[in-house]
């Protein structure tokens, strides 16, 4: 059993203009031999707001709001568990082998969050899933059990009622959202898995002002290739 193939659902959020992500997440995932059946596996279109309403950029709220569209589609289905990616994933070389020892620990847990791509560097020798004891500042690469799948989404739309700066929690950016939940719920259960299966794939940011080098053309085509390039080299040693 791979990662994708233990979950009910999986969705990769995908912008409609960012075909360059779409291919190169398609690619990744037939390298990986993860299967694309447009149902259990698709990409979910991202919500792309015209104002930022609080948040702290236009593209925050719309990565925010694009997890909520799928927990919310998910609640819709009324599946068990779901597993969420950004499109610039890039899964680490070893997913086929620690993947399947993750999968078929968490299969003996009970857990409601569970990343399986993080900053951390775990012990390579003994990889196994570790109560999340800090901040995680990514949310390419988790997935969401059972009731904490309408207990996140609930959160989610608290979050949106609160203006910025509320003492609870007002927008933010989706990983923090994450994080206030876990270390708010003490009974919430979090987990990383400490070998880290999945990485985000150099891409230009969709979150960020852009820097000179992505708003100039022809600067902009000389970054994508050396981003491709570093992707490869990343791709043989992680």
């Amino acid at each position: 059993m791979n990662v994708t193939d233990y979950f009910d659902r999986a969705r990769i959020i995908n912008i409609a203009s960012r075909k360059d992500r779409r291919v190169e997440t398609v690619q990744e995932f037939a390298r990986n031999g993860f299967p694309f059946d447009h149902e259990k596996v698709s990409f979910f279109q991202a919500v792309t707001p015209s104002e930022d309403n609080g948040f702290p950029s236009i593209g925050a709220r719309g990565c925010f709001m694009s997890h909520l569209g799928i927990l919310e589609e998910a609640i819709r289905l009324n599946v068990k568990n779901i597993l969420i990616l950004e499109d610039d994933i890039q899964f680490s070389r070893r997913i086929s082998h620690y993947g399947k020892q993750a999968i078929e620990s968490l299969q003996g847990m009970e857990w409601d969050i569970a990343y399986f791509g993080h900053p951390f560097e775990g012990d390579s020798s003994s990889p196994t899933w570790k109560a999340v004891d800090q901040p995680i500042h990514l949310s390419h690469f988790y997935a969401v059990n059972g009731k904490c799948i309408t207990r996140l989404r609930d959160f989610l739309l608290q979050i949106l009622e609160r203006p910025p700066g509320h003492p609870d929690g007002g927008p933010m950016h989706y990983d923090a959202a994450l994080n206030t939940l876990i270390h708010s719920n003490k009974d919430v259960q979090a987990y990383y898995f400490t070998w880290n299966l999945g990485y985000q794939r150099p891409s230009r940011t969709d979150l960020h002002a852009l820097s000179l080098f992505d708003r100039t053309p022809v600067l902009r085509d000389v970054m994508g290739m050396l981003r491709k390039l570093k992707a490869m080299n990343l791709r043989r040693i992680r």
